[in-house]
């Protein structure tokens, strides 16, 4: 299920971002303005509001100081805005014509004032794009520079919250992916650190600094919605990998439904029926399906199983996000003032089970560690290094498994070796076992040499090597073969205390003749073998070396 939710949402994904490049490049805001000197500005919102029908006005006297190089800084959102200054409009803020998207997105709007201005009466007449959008009635008055500065400092806590919680995310997935690489521990902490990076997004374009850089960017826009849609599938993903009950019907239920969110709220977008903000509803219903299927999963996973400590971390973390979340809108609800409660509450979060799910996997990595070195030695050949007789029979194994389409047994074309080391036993007996087991090292280096390309080479006795490749044809098993004459013959020009000499045998598996599979091909390998070696004891009671 999850390669085909993945591949889904992240199909989704693409055609979202690219709509958003789009959009970013493609509608730009109408503006107009008289002047736009911006060298300073101060703090004032005392404005007097009424309404007629959909249309807000927000209107006041001007100071009669000197209004020369002051300004007026007003946040729309989802907003068309016109100033009046004395019944002669100065600035205007709407969609333009004819454009696909309705909305102005995020606008910081910034009326210059002049000498002329002092005393006179400014209307802002706020009409919102959406039904159910309300405007805001803060306004900032004075030196731009004393502007930018408050609104940087009331807003720059939750954006280095927010940075802190994707650059988190991108450490986690950058360790997902280079240090744990692959297993179920990589894939839990890549899908963590997406939604991480996500949240992240989602949170630096919710502080609406980037807005004040890129005023009416309709790619922060398009970005805040898509990051707010895709978040739950890596959460959802992550979770269902650390609950028991992983294989519940609800995970796939909850992500194939957002899934379909996602796409209806896109192409409604593309076709300019409805913009996301319009939409936004539905993403909004699908969260709450969301929060309900976390809760009862983890309900289940608490009555069902025996807690582990992830899911215990993760419950108490969760609880923290919902308390430090209500907290904050009930401040927002009372005083109106937005705090980062919600934030700190994330980023505990993502911290916290960062650091719990890579303590975990590095557990984990450790233990597959020892247990590949346990595997190592238990299939390696101490002496030569070469993978010993239990390896040798598992791979044997492994190339006469049945096929798994038709479920029949088909060996692929194979040559088996066998190799034998003649005068071991004189050496041994003579020079001692420090120059026996010389001689292993230097006839198992000369064979393993044969198969650095292909095949593989075995120690499965104390004289007696085997080796198995795919069978292309004679002229490629008899260089082979000589190329190990050849190194041989390297060995005895150097010098050694016995002559160096390797007995050879092979056998191509024939489907008629090898009833028993390659362990059969391998018997009439070390048939030939053995009668080669016998050659060799002849000519050496004769008095021929070779």
């Amino acid at each position: 299920m999850d390669k085909h939710v993945t591949g889904i949402y992240f199909a989704v994904l693409a055609v979202g971002i690219l709509y958003a490049v789009y959009a970013a490049f493609s509608f730009h805001n109408d503006i107009t303005t008289r002047t736009q000197d911006h060298e300073v500005t101060i703090w004032d919102d005392q404005m007097d509001v009424t309404r007629e029908g959909d249309v807000y006005y927000y209107r006041r006297v001007l100071p009669e100081e000197d209004t020369d190089e002051k300004v007026i800084v007003y946040n729309t959102v989802h907003m068309y805005l016109e100033v009046f200054i004395d019944g002669n409009k100065v600035y205007e803020l709407n969609a333009g014509e004819g454009r696909a998207v309705k909305t102005t997105g995020f606008y910081w709007n910034t009326i210059s004032l002049t000498e002329a201005d002092a005393g006179k009466e400014i209307v802002f007449q706020v009409t919102p794009v959406y039904r159910d959008s309300k405007p805001k009635g803060n306004f900032f008055y004075g030196t731009y520079h004393e502007i930018e500065h408050k609104i940087l400092a009331e807003r720059i806590f939750r954006f280095v919250v927010a940075v802190i919680i994707a650059l988190a995310g991108f450490v986690m997935l950058f360790y997902g992916c280079f240090v744990v690489k692959k297993g179920h521990d990589a894939e839990m902490i890549m899908q963590f650190a997406i939604f991480a990076i996500m949240l992240g997004i989602w949170s630096v374009s919710e502080t609406q600094l980037l807005d004040w850089i890129f005023p009416g960017s309709m790619l922060i826009v398009f970005v805040s919605h898509l990051m707010l849609m895709i978040m739950p599938i890596p959460f959802i993903l992550f979770l269902r990998h650390m609950y028991h009950d992983g294989d519940s019907k609800l995970w796939d239920i909850c992500c194939y439904i957002n899934c379909v969110v996602i796409a209806v709220r896109i192409i409604l977008q593309i076709m300019g029926v409805y913009d996301l903000r319009e939409t936004l509803l539905m993403t909004h219903i699908y969260l709450l399906l969301f929060v309900a299927v976390i809760v009862v999963m983890t309900i289940r996973e608490i009555i069902g199983n025996e807690l582990t400590a992830q899911v215990k971390v993760n419950s108490i973390c969760v609880m923290v996000i919902l308390v430090s979340t209500v907290l904050e809108l009930t401040i927002y609800r009372f005083s109106n003032k937005s705090t980062p409660l919600g934030s700190m509450g994330f980023l505990i979060y993502i911290i916290v089970m960062g650091i719990v799910n890579v303590r975990r996997s590095r557990r984990l990595m450790e233990q597959a560690r020892e247990s590949a070195l346990y595997r190592k030695l238990a299939f390696t050949d101490e002496l030569t290094g070469l993978s010993n007789r239990t390896a040798f029979k598992e791979d044997l194994e492994k190339r006469m498994a049945p096929d798994k389409a038709t479920g029949a047994e088909k060996i692929l074309p194979t040559v088996v070796y066998m190799f034998d080391l003649n005068d071991l036993k004189k050496c041994n007996d003579t020079y001692g076992h420090d120059y026996g087991d010389q001689y292993i090292r230097m006839a198992a280096d000369a064979i393993k040499k044969l198969f650095l390309q292909d095949g593989r080479c075995y120690r499965i006795g104390g004289d007696e090597f085997c080796a198995w490749a795919p069978y292309i044809s004679m002229d490629v098993v008899n260089e082979k073969l000589s190329l190990l004459e050849k190194d041989v013959k390297e060995l005895n020009e150097k010098g050694f205390v016995v002559t160096v000499s390797i007995a050879a045998g092979y056998a191509v598996y024939e489907e008629g003749e090898d009833g028993g599979g390659l362990y059969s091909t391998m018997k009439r390998a070390d048939a030939m073998m053995y009668e080669r070696k016998q050659d060799y004891k002849k000519r050496n009671l004769t008095g021929q070396y070779r």
